[in-house]
This record gives structure tokens, sequence and C-alpha cells, in this order.
């Protein structure tokens, strides 16, 4: 009984000082950055499963990356479902400027994913600064048509979990 005790505030601690991290990161980054909201940070990384489990701010910047990646690729499926029903030219082709911005926001947050593994941190920064560019030049190809963007809410919440893993790069380099 005791040493099933002893393992019960083992496993509450750690659980505790993981939680510490992510609260303690989003409340960081979201008074630093006041484009990131705290209760957004939060429910991102909850909504990761293995956020529980994060060690450090490194593997906390990691599971940013991938969420954001994760966004970016839903946003794909979505703007390839739009142009499938779309007729208007201009307009496909603002879709098309979104894909291709997508497409290299993908690529991009994979590669600042494999840098940050090895400890690149200069590295993954650059690409996640590369890849945080998607979502407004995405709303800038229908701003500048005086377009509404049918993107607008992913171009958001991808916007800002990018900038989540980039603050979180950054934060590692100080």
């Amino acid at each position: 009984m005791r040493a099933f005790c002893y393992l019960l505030l083992i496993s509450l601690f750690i659980s505790l000082s993981n939680a510490s991290i992510v609260e303690e990161t989003c409340k960081n980054i979201s008074c630093s950055h006041p484009n990131i909201a705290y209760d957004f940070c939060i429910n991102s990384f909850e909504s990761y499963n293995d956020s529980l489990l994060v060690p450090d701010q490194r593997t906390l910047a990691v599971i940013a990356t991938h969420l954001a990646n994760t966004t970016a690729v839903k946003t794909v499926v979505r703007i390839q479902e739009l142009m499938q029903e779309e007729k208007n030219q201009p307009r496909r082709n603002r879709l098309d400027t979104c894909m291709e911005e997508y497409s290299n926001a993908i690529n991009e947050l994979t590669t600042a994913a494999q840098a940050l593994n090895v400890c690149r941190d200069s590295d993954a920064q650059t690409f996640l600064s590369a890849a945080l560019d998607a979502a407004s030049n995405c709303e800038d190809a229908f701003a500048e048509a005086e377009d509404p963007s049918p993107l607008e809410e992913e171009d958001g919440e991808y916007g800002e979990l990018a900038a989540i893993a980039l603050a979180i790069v950054a934060a590692l380099r100080r």
C-alpha cells in the first residue's frame, strides 16, 4: 500500500510538472506576443495526447510544430475541396496561391521539426519563420482582390499555431 501511494505521488508530481511546462510556456508567449491567446495555446496542447508527457520546452516546440503541420495539412485538404467546387478562374488562382503557400509551409514545418530533433534551433527558427507566412500570404491573395477569404478560419488557426511554435523556438535560443 505504501509503495502504491508513493507511485501515485510521483505520478501526480510528474503530471503537475508537465502541466506547468505547458502553462508556463503559454503564459510567457501570450504575454510577449499579443496575437497568441493563452487559452488557445493551452487548448491546443491539451488536444495533443502526448502533451501530458512533455519533459522539456524542446519537446513542446516539436509538438507545437507538429500541431501547426497537422493544421496546414487539413487546410490543404480544404483548399482542394474548394478548388473542386470553384468555377471562377480568378478565385481558383487565389486558391492556387494558398495551396502553394501551405504546401511550402508543410515542407518547412517538417524540416523545422527535424532541426529541433537534432538541436539546430537556429535552422528550426528560420524554417518556422518562413512557414508562418503561409496564412497571411493566403489571406493577402484574397484581400488584394477584395474577395472574402473562404479560408479565414483555417488561416487564423494555422497562423496562431505557427506563431506558438516559433515563439517557443525563439525562447529556446535565449
